[in-house]
């Protein structure tokens, strides 16, 4: 069975190697170690029966004595999940003997295996590359990517919430590292895996996070479980029924509304890199802090820049210290002389224009362009706080396409269609905690309907418009828990 595209992951612990590997951590029970015996049983999969879940992740490899084990051990489970419709994709890692792990994958019919690293030319099964973020790429041949080092969202435990930067509290989210890996691989799909803590027992809407927080940025979480809910599934406790239902039922809305990994990501401002070592790390923070600062963005990869439009952008932030090569820098130019405005770093060689006025507090001097400015950066390594709160200032809110108000713990992604007609916003509470007040957007262009849909109301709501004096308009929504979508229509 091939590896399906659409296929909606769930990672699947059991056997021999997940024994083993088990063992050698601090807080691994005889009580673990036999549900992951447990799970290793055709019987269990009754769990994800009447589900949309259709692929289990397995371990399959890892360079321990319990590989081939591990193998044997998952034949039965893969043959009567086979049976049932369900895909199996199977893990090789660490110091795993990688051709004899894609010979026995071959062998025992996996849908694919997920490894680090390029994969081999004949490797005989197909294979998603599975790396941390920083090397995610678009040159494999698989319909999907792996990210390996998600990361559990929330508001951080061990971290003041008191408020980062931004004076709004610090949200951990995987939003800027999945708009990465679909900017740089537009024809994938992208799978994120991350496990919960283990260290205390998580609510429904934790659970329910977890699925949105991917799903929302067009991307798949490989659903993971945490051990005790594991457990209690496998002894049919009643609360643990519920927190899984809840699960599935998030994950079916958005199969519900698949038609949201179509649109793209929309806003006045681009930023554009090739997302590679240090740029890396400046292009993921720019893109981690923005939605915190309710700076609507979109994400172009350097290297699709030549195909990709500017159209609608008041501005783009150039973030890499390597200078984009001549054919770049002139449409980027071009960009900024028709009334765009254009970031760079301090090593953009020879800027461009004639120096124009600006404020002397701000991180960037001020260059005129035609109708438009280049802003080129004063420091080295400048904070990124500081610089995109100084992009937004420059920028002017009074340009705002959108704005959030009463929700200090939540997130919103801002989407388009193709052809511009119909839009989503995507509203994230971090928090799991509905506020005292619901959430109110201002939207700034019109449109003809705005309605939200929510896992957590029984049916679609239309919204009111509250024309504002200056222009634009008011949606209130009601308080949400975990996860809202304005659908708006032109």
């Amino acid at each position: 069975m091939a590896l399906n595209a659409e296929s909606i992951p769930m990672r699947w612990p059991a056997g021999p190697l997940d024994i083993a590997r088990g063992e050698k951590t601090k807080g691994f029970t005889a009580e673990t170690g036999e549900v992951l015996r447990k799970w290793q049983d055709p019987a269990s999969l009754a769990v994800v029966q009447g589900t949309p879940v259709n692929c289990l992740v397995v371990s399959w490899a890892a360079g321990l004595s319990a590989d081939a084990g591990q193998q044997q051990a998952l034949k039965p489970l893969i043959e009567k999940g086979k049976q049932a419709g369900l895909e199996f994709v199977g893990l090789i890692e660490g110091e795993a003997n990688k051709p004899a792990a894609l010979a026995a994958a071959q062998s025992a019919g996996l849908s694919a295996v997920g490894m680090e690293g390029e994969a081999p030319a004949s490797a005989g099964v197909p294979v998603i590359p599975w790396n941390k973020a920083a090397q995610v790429r678009s040159t494999a041949n698989s319909p999907v990517l792996g990210i390996s080092d998600g990361i559990w969202p929330g508001l951080p435990q061990a971290a003041s919430q008191a408020g980062g930067p931004t004076n709004l509290p610090w949200v951990d989210s995987n939003g800027a590292v999945l708009l990465i890996a679909r900017a740089l691989a537009p024809d994938k799909t992208v799978w994120i895996g991350f496990d919960p803590p283990q260290q205390a027992k998580l609510a429904a809407e934790a659970y329910m996070l977890a699925v949105a927080d991917p799903a929302s940025h067009g991307a798949r979480w490989v659903i993971s479980l945490d051990d005790q809910l594991r457990a209690d599934l496998t002894t049919k406790q009643q609360p643990a029924a519920d927190t899984w239902k809840k699960t599935i039922d998030i994950q079916a809305f958005f199969e519900q509304h698949k038609q949201f990994r179509t649109y793209q990501p929309n806003g006045l401002l681009a930023v554009m890199s090739n997302f590679i070592g240090p740029d890396w790390d400046a292009g993921e923070e720019a893109i981690n802090l923005l939605p915190r600062i309710r700076q609507p963005f979109r994400v172009i990869a350097r290297s699709r820049a030549a195909g990709a439009s500017f159209a609608g952008l008041q501005a783009i932030f150039y973030v890499d210290r390597e200078p984009p090569d001549a054919e770049l820098r002139k449409k980027l130019m071009a960009f900024a002389s028709g009334g765009g405005i254009l970031f760079v770093s301090s090593k953009w060689p020879s800027p461009e224009g004639s120096p124009a006025p600006a404020e002397p507090y701000l991180l960037f001097s001020m260059r005129a362009v035609g109708k438009g400015r280049l802003a080129v950066c004063k420091e080295d390594q400048p904070d990124a706080y500081d610089t995109v709160a100084d992009i937004q200032n420059i920028m002017s809110h009074r340009n705002d396409l959108l704005r959030l108000y009463n929700a200090p713990s939540a997130n919103f992604l801002y989407e388009t269609s193709a052809q511009g007609r119909q839009g989503v916003i995507h509203l994230l509470n971090y928090s799991r905690r509905p506020g005292s007040d619901g959430p109110l957007f201002y939207v700034k262009e019109p449109h003809k309907s705005a309605r939200l849909v929510s896992p957590e109301i029984a049916s679609p709501a239309e919204l009111q418009w509250a024309p504002q004096e200056n222009g634009g308009a008011e949606l209130s929504l009601p308080r949400l828990s975990v996860y809202g979508a304005i659908e708006l229509e032109k």
